[in-house]
């Protein structure tokens, strides 16, 4: 009986150590995206947007209700993109979304991205992304052509789908666009038709169309908001802003354009300034997640991850689409605009 007390005695400091140890690692397995317990810098992530600021609001209020995590929202500025990465360089903002391709590439070149690779980008085709990792793709798009319907009965034309048929004498002064500068699918055009067509017929046909004497305006929505009153025939456009307009107004129609397209990608980074680098990263693993992807579409966006909507598959497979050479795009983008809009 002795003999026994005294063993029990001694495995009693043993299991206490054990019960520690399991304790130990226990605490330390709690950092999924789920639940658990978190350090005070994975309590908080600052967020700033590009995209939509409703859509941003619903990703980020989703992303806070699932995690505990509270996030710090703030909408990007309108401003050049030189302006907007300044800023975002002496930001301490923890993630950028909403960016282009084009931007994150700029960001990259400054020093300013952290690599990250989150888990879903696996099912990400690889055209979409970025090689070093610094970036992540959220979502795909095309480049539109918006048409109000009652004014091309009038000039007696059908609404145009290509960019050869924006060329059309009576579409003259009748096309609206972005300016270049403000990147998205004005810019798109024009890289579009240099990359898949060569510098010197790009410049014929920006020669041409600088003749039909286009409108340049500050955003896609004014671009948008000429064509619903019916001050312009047409205008150039992201896909999912056009298509939303044409769902809610019988009297416009949307088509991506068919005779050369390109990827118009926008995507999510980790900053270096920030400081909740733990919570960004779960952040950044949120926004490839089915939930996000869900958040995305009911707001016309087309998510990434996992199988591409069989629509833009479908639009792919029937028109050519530039594979952009970002570093040209980028790295020349004012010189690439002055000589377009200067083409004779």
């Amino acid at each position: 009986m002795g003999m026994m007390s005294r063993e029990k005695s001694r495995r009693r400091p043993a299991m206490a150590v054990l019960l520690a140890v399991l304790l130990v690692l226990a605490l330390a397995g709690c950092g999924g995206v789920g639940t658990g317990a978190q350090t005070e810098e994975d309590k908080v992530v600052a967020v700033c947007s590009s995209m939509n600021r409703d859509l941003s609001r619903a990703l980020t209020d989703d992303f806070a209700n699932r995690t505990g995590i509270i996030v710090e929202f703030e909408p990007l500025a309108s401003q050049g993109l030189i302006q907007r990465l300044d800023a975002l360089s002496r930001s301490t903002v923890d993630v950028w979304m909403g960016g282009t391709a084009e931007e994150y590439y700029r960001a990259g070149e400054r020093k300013m991205l952290v690599p990250y690779h989150p888990v879903a980008a696996a099912n990400i085709p690889p055209e979409y992304q970025d090689r070093e990792g610094q970036w992540t793709p959220l979502s795909i798009d095309r480049i539109a052509l918006l048409s109000n319907r009652n004014v091309t009965d009038r000039l007696h034309v059908r609404p145009p789908e290509t960019w050869i048929e924006l060329l059309q004498p009576v579409l003259h002064k009748e096309t609206v666009m972005a300016v270049p500068e403000a990147g998205g699918a004005s810019y798109g055009m024009i890289t579009t038709l240099w990359q898949l067509r060569g510098r010197d017929k790009a410049l014929q046909y920006a020669g041409l169309f600088r003749t039909q004497e286009p409108v340049y305006v500050p955003t896609d929505s004014k671009a948008a908001y000429a064509v619903f009153r019916g001050d312009k025939a047409v205008a150039v456009l992201p896909l999912r802003h056009a298509r939303m307009l044409e769902k809610e107004h019988r009297f416009l129609n949307a088509v991506a354009v068919k005779d050369g397209n390109k990827n118009l990608i926008t995507a999510a980074a980790i900053l270096q300034r920030g400081k909740h680098r733990k919570a960004a990263e779960r952040f950044m693993e949120y926004l490839l997640s089915p939930e996000a992807g869900r958040i995305m579409l009911d707001y016309g966006f087309t998510p990434l991850t996992g199988a591409l909507d069989r629509q833009d598959r479908t639009v792919k497979d029937r028109m050519p689409v530039c594979n952009d050479d970002l570093r040209w795009a980028a790295t020349e983008k004012q010189n690439i605009i002055k000589t377009w809009l200067n083409a004779m």
